[in-house]
C-alpha cells in the first residue's frame, strides 16, 4: 500500500530523558494519527506533511526518502 511507503517513524535514542521521551511520544502520536487519516483518505498528502512538520519532522529530509521508497516500489 502506498501509505506504507510514506510512513514516518520517530526514533528514540539511548540516554533520552523522561521529558524528551514524553515529547517524542506526543510527536509519534501526531505522526501516527496523521498516517491513519491519510490511509483512510481523510486528509491529503499535503495535510499529512503539515502534520509531520508539526511533529518536528524535517520535511526536506523526509521527502527524498519517500521519493526513493516510491521509485523502488514502482510508483
Amino acid at each position: 500500500m502506498i501509505t506504507d511507503l510514506v510512513k514516518c517513524e520517530i526514533l528514540i535514542v539511548p540516554h533520552t530523558s523522561e521529558e524528551e521521551i514524553s515529547d517524542l511520544i506526543k510527536r509519534e502520536e501526531i505522526s501516527y494519527l496523521a498516517h491513519m487519516r491519510l490511509a483512510q483518505g481523510e486528509i491529503s498528502f499535503q495535510d499529512y506533511l503539515d502534520c509531520l512538520e508539526v511533529a518536528g519532522v524535517n520535511i526536506d529530509e523526509y521527502l527524498p526518502i519517500v521519493n526513493t521508497n516510491c521509485m523502488f516500489a514502482g510508483f
